[in-house]
């Protein structure tokens, strides 16, 4: 009960500010811009094998126009239905994203970027996974007015090769933005992950539905909720967050 007290009142006090990725686990081709900064806060509860609530912030910075890099840390608390709860920072993840093609009349906004995962959590309380995760993502946007889609496709796998129980993953997301008026996009996105020897409800898919509104050119606010398209994803989620620009 007072993880769900916590969580609320995170939803009252950081009301949901985002830019236009959230409140989409898809990524936009986007990049920050040279000189460019954002802070992302957000805050989700995930009803599912266990009840979690997890926080996290995540730092943009831009180096050049078309590439960016960035740093996340999350945390959770985890109301475990079977086993000892447990709470504490999860896995720190650093990630770099180039934007190569941008503004073509035909080919769609494209970005490639590369996310190291650490294994800084404590696997032991289930908040890591023990091992160091490399991720390669293809990030595809295009604006067709009112809306704009975007498409992710990657490939994350562990550091240690010799590992025979290593299952590298595909993973994907589609989502697609709605531009209601100047202030207010509508969202929604199917996303997942994939092990090809695994059959459909043993991996991830998940569809999520949501809105972001901008208070002005720097601060925006977002909310959605999810819900388990296979068995393998939570029941559901409701997921808020902060993102200022600078």
């Amino acid at each position: 009960m007072k993880k769900m007290l916590s969580f609320f009142f995170s939803l009252i006090v950081f009301p949901a500010f985002a830019f236009a990725a959230r409140p989409l686990s898809t990524n936009d081709s986007g990049t920050v811009g040279k000189g460019g900064v954002e802070l992302e806060y957000g805050v989700e509860y995930v009803n599912g094998f266990d009840n979690e609530v997890g926080m996290g912030l995540a730092v943009t910075a831009g180096l050049f126009d078309n590439l960016d890099l960035a740093v996340e840390v999350p945390y959770a608390f985890i109301d475990a239905k079977q086993g000892s709860d447990s709470d504490g920072l999860l896995d720190i993840s650093l990630s770099a994203k180039f934007n190569f093609i941008k503004d073509n009349e035909i080919f769609p906004d494209s970005s490639l970027s590369f996310s190291y995962k650490t294994d800084s959590a404590n696997d032991d309380r289930g908040l890591g996974t023990g091992k160091p995760e490399y991720s390669l993502n293809g990030i595809f946007s295009k604006p067709l007015e009112p809306f704009a889609f975007h498409l992710d496709l990657g490939y994350t796998f562990k550091e240690d090769f010799e590992d025979e129980d290593n299952e590298d993953v595909f993973t994907y997301g589609l989502a697609v933005e709605y531009e209601l008026n100047e202030r207010i996009n509508l969202v929604a996105e199917v996303s997942g992950d994939s092990v090809l020897k695994r059959k459909f409800h043993d991996n991830s898919c998940s569809a999520l539905f949501g809105f972001n509104y901008s208070l002005n050119d720097n601060i925006t606010l977002d909310f959605g909720a999810g819900t388990e398209i296979s068995r393998a994803d939570p029941d559901f989620k409701v997921t808020s967050g902060i993102t200022i620009g600078l």
